[in-house]
């Protein structure tokens, strides 16, 4: 009996730590923007092209190596801040029989200013006969105040979304150093033990661990560790408890 209860102990612990994972998982990938979403979708399908379509403009982006390739087309008809402003001037000429277009059309116009001076980025470009102004949307796509524009733009991947660079440096490491496994001390006290990571070199760490012994009463002790990476995420260590106990680990790093 007192064997089954050690076995339970140890796959709650396991199953606890490996739903926390999980959890984790799902709440960090719900904190990333839908930029960050998308192009983590591109780069994983190297050459797909993702079309989106906002209410100014036709969107065409692609990876190609680190670079994410995008092509913006803002058609003539678009609800662009030029094109409402005109549509204005129009429907101005005659304000009685367009009092109701022109109160839409006049939020709309709004709704142009505001997002302009809001965008984090505003380029002017001089063409020698033409000044045209390009700024980012709440998307962070390029648009313009003009219709009739095609936009195309290069940017690296790392200065899009920078965390990108470091979710590939972190794909071949532990990313949290979470440990569980059991121990044995050499005074014959055995049970389940929950390590942290603090410090790793080379194959080595330096863990912190929960020691929990004797199932009937759940004792529990503080201990300090150095562990050997064996093989994968399995790790072999020796260590030293508060109840002045020396004890070897066997762990599995999640």
């Amino acid at each position: 009996m007192k064997y089954i209860k050690i076995v339970l102990t140890i796959l709650i612990v396991l199953a606890l730590i490996f739903g926390g994972y999980k959890g984790y998982n799902k709440w960090q990938d719900n904190q990333k923007s839908d930029e960050q979403k998308l192009i983590e979708t591109l780069k994983a399908n190297e050459g797909l092209i993702i079309e989106l379509s906002t209410e100014l403009a036709e969107i065409k982006k692609r990876v190609v190596g680190d670079t994410l390739k995008e092509t913006v087309v803002i058609e003539e008809e678009s609800p662009t801040y030029e094109s409402k402003k005109e549509e204005l001037i129009e429907l101005r000429k005659d304000p009685e029989v367009n009092a109701e277009k022109i109160e839409v059309a006049r939020i709309e116009f709004e709704e142009r200013i505001n997002e302009f001076q809001e965008s984090p980025d505003k380029i002017l470009i001089n063409t020698g006969e033409d000044k045209i102004v390009i700024y980012e949307d709440e998307q962070g796509n390029l648009v313009s105040l003009e219709s009739g524009i095609t936009i195309t733009r290069h940017r690296e991947l790392s200065l899009v979304v920078p965390i990108l660079v470091e979710e590939e440096i972190l794909l071949d490491k532990t990313s949290y150093n979470i440990k569980a496994g059991g121990y044995y001390s050499f005074d014959n006290t055995y049970g389940v033990i929950i390590s942290k990571g603090i410090f790793n070199l080379w194959d080595y760490s330096i863990n912190a661990s929960l020691l929990l012994s004797d199932f009937e009463d759940f004792k529990f002790a503080i201990g300090g560790d150095v562990g050997y990476l064996v093989r994968d995420n399995l790790e072999i260590g020796v260590g030293y408890s508060s109840n002045k106990e020396y004890y070897i680990v066997l762990q599995y790093t999640f």
